[in-house]
């Protein structure tokens, strides 16, 4: 398994945030030709240690599509399921995070690379509850409409908290700011919040499918 140093991974991490992607694939370019590792493997030795985001966690909860199209293009088909799918410290994927932020081109995106929107977080929600609770309608639309796991009914209920989404229109450095706060301030509450006992479940599930039946 490939391993990076601190640096490196901060370096690959921030990039991604800040929405560098011209850097990015050069910063790849040269550390590949260093470590004579593939970019895919280094991209996804790229976790920081403590929350346990990738890359690809971060280009998705701020809406990069050209950071996450570079992270996908190193792949020779599509992105690995491990990469793709990746939990970090509360159990979020890359698309919990662009849910709850509604980020629909983001969605989209990893959508068609095969993201699992079945996976369930720390706090018991799925990517699409995420977006409901953070009234992202948009992206709930999209998702109950196009994947068909979710419209056979999957979902988990729970409480949580609604994170503010980050100013579309701020400068970059301003905009990684808001968003990961946001977004860490959402997780921190979501893992601190019991999920529902199998009746609440139950209840929520039947009331999704009417809803979806209507």
């Amino acid at each position: 398994m490939t391993r990076l140093d601190e640096d490196a991974i901060d370096e690959v991490l921030y990039l991604a945030r800040a929405n560098e992607a011209a850097e990015l694939d050069s910063y790849l370019s040269g550390l590949s030709a260093q470590t004579k590792r593939p970019k895919a493997e280094l991209i996804a030795a790229a976790i920081d240690p403590y929350s346990k985001n990738s890359a690809l966690h971060y280009a998705a909860a701020n809406g990069h599509h050209d950071v996450i199209k570079l992270l996908f293009s190193t792949s020779t088909e599509k992105p690995a399921p491990a990469f793709l799918n990746a939990v970090n410290d509360a159990g979020n994927t890359p698309l919990h995070w662009a849910a709850l932020n509604g980020h629909l081109e983001s969605v989209k995106l990893l959508i068609q690379a095969g993201a699992d929107v079945t996976i369930i977080n720390r706090a018991g929600h799925d990517a699409v509850f995420e977006a409901e609770i953070n009234d992202k309608g948009e992206v709930v639309d999209w998702l109950l409409e196009t994947v068909e796991e979710l419209e056979k009914g999957i979902g988990q209920t729970g409480e949580g908290s609604a994170g503010d989404n980050a100013d579309e229109d701020m400068d970059d450095a301003d905009e990684v700011n808001a968003v990961d706060e946001n977004t860490l301030r959402q997780e921190s509450a979501a893992a601190a919040s019991a999920v529902e006992d199998v009746r609440k479940q139950m209840e929520y599930l039947k009331t999704r499918d009417g809803d979806m039946k209507d």
